[in-house]
């Protein structure tokens, strides 16, 4: 097997690790996201997905209204975070 060139090697890793820009917009959200996914306790079987009361909680306590909508997209945001460590987990790595 014939192995790759270093700058080809490190050109598909850096087109495998591309991402769009981040929506600053949306800066709110994912501050959001990250201060109640760091209150959320894990158990035996890893991290625990951010419930209903602790979204209701981190609402009240910091007076910030969410919308349905924004409310989704921290579902969203966490639900890709319990994949994304679920797979680390069975490879053996932290994420």
């Amino acid at each position: 097997m014939k192995r790759a060139r270093k700058p080809e090697k490190i050109a598909r890793y850096e087109a495998e690790l591309a991402l769009p820009p981040f929506p600053y917009a949306l800066q709110y959200l994912w501050d959001a996201f990250n201060r109640i996914r760091r209150r959320k306790g894990s158990d035996f079987a890893g991290p625990a997905p951010i419930s209903w009361p602790d979204i209701d909680a981190f609402c009240r306590h910091s007076r910030l209204y969410l919308h349905p909508w924004e409310i989704a997209i921290i579902e969203q945001l966490d639900d890709l975070y319990l994949k994304v460590t679920d797979k680390a987990d069975a490879q053996g790595f932290e994420a």
